[in-house]
């Protein structure tokens, strides 16, 4: 699985993204009862397995660049919080028997907080903890990374820990309490893998993931958010009734959850329809997943039909909206009905 080309590289992010899952899954493991009123968990959790990914990554390739969502302003001007992450990293730090400092994990922090990405050279992007609202009430969230080259990815490695099947589709209270759920990776034109995690340590099974099946034309299943915005959700209701398809089908909250379950969900098809001119997808929401699900036959492009373009930096603001489907020819039919609905420039406020 690792022998070829980014062979190194696709090691350590599996390992390092694992270690990461670990010390989030840790974090709800110690809170018997988490509430929305207090977001200290998840904030805990995002800052800490962002500064241990950076530092193992940085380790290992220290001309890389990186791009994360937090950078250490919070932190520093909080001793309390800067103290309890710093708990938390250290420990995880202590499998390597390296000494660590406060100052260090906040400049690691800073490394991907502050990172610009774009369309040359080498950088990791990185989502540390995606799906934060469910993860506070112990669902579906997920923690992600993936290598960009020169404005693309080659390579994506993501642990859905909370992941459990039910009856071949994510569900958010389906929740492995037992092990960390599920991996997904892949590689550039190397194809894509899936990892069973149903134990903290292991051994783990690694399977190649096949190509996707071509869809059941009579069931079509969406993969969407029942949180999204009403109007939202209704251009997805006549999107689904113009192809045939049920709704609702898969309502999952996290972005990178709605990549999983079109990967391994059974999930034939989801569309993204921004609010505005200026509604932008953040890079590291869609970074790795996107390539694993290529890499099985998915086809993805935004609303006008182009290729999603990562180079622009820390948003995808050259790709309005996105269009996924497991195949070309449901793709089509899925992005003519998208457009027919909102109308070839629209938007959906």
């Amino acid at each position: 699985m690792s022998s070829n080309q980014w062979g190194k590289e696709l090691a350590i992010a599996q390992a390092s993204v694992l270690r990461a899952a670990r010390l989030t899954k840790k974090v709800l493991s110690s809170v018997k009862e988490l509430s929305k009123a207090d977001s200290s968990p998840v904030t805990v959790a995002d800052f800490a397995a962002q500064a241990l990914l950076i530092s193992i990554l940085h380790a290992e390739f220290p001309q890389d660049d990186f791009v994360g969502e937090e950078d250490s302003a919070v932190l520093r001007g909080d001793e309390a919080l800067r103290n309890r992450v710093y708990e938390l990293y250290s420990a995880a730090r202590d499998e390597e028997n390296t000494s660590s400092s406060i100052d260090e994990m906040l400049d690691f922090i800073d490394r991907g907080g502050r990172g610009t990405g774009g369309g040359q050279g080498r950088f990791w992007a990185m989502d540390p903890v995606d799906g934060t609202a469910t993860f506070l009430t112990g669902e579906q969230y997920a923690v992600s990374l993936a290598l960009m080259e020169d404005g693309r990815e080659v390579l994506g490695a993501i642990v859905y820990p909370n992941v459990k099947l039910r009856g071949g589709r994510i569900v958010e209270d389906s929740v492995d309490e037992e092990g960390l759920g599920v991996m997904l990776s892949g590689v550039k034109n190397q194809g894509a893998y899936v990892t069973w995690l149903p134990s903290w340590t292991g051994p783990y099974r690694t399977e190649r993931l096949p190509k996707l099946q071509p869809p059941r034309r009579e069931s079509l299943h969406i993969v969407d958010c029942d949180k999204n915005r009403p109007s939202h959700r209704e251009v997805m209701k006549t999107v689904c009734e113009k192809l045939g398809a049920v709704f609702p089908g898969t309502d999952v909250w996290s972005s990178h959850i709605r990549y999983a379950s079109l990967i391994i969900g059974g999930g034939d098809f989801l569309v993204r329809i921004p609010s505005g001119p200026n509604s932008w997808s953040c890079i590291w929401d869609h970074a790795g997943a996107q390539l694993i699900y290529r890499e099985i036959g998915g086809r993805i492009t935004d609303l006008d039909g182009k290729e999603v373009d990562f180079s622009a930096g820390r948003y995808l603001c050259r790709s309005r909206g996105l269009v996924f489907a497991r195949e070309e020819g449901l793709h089509a039919e899925v992005l003519r009905a998208a457009r027919e609905v909102i109308g070839e420039d629209g938007f959906v406020s």
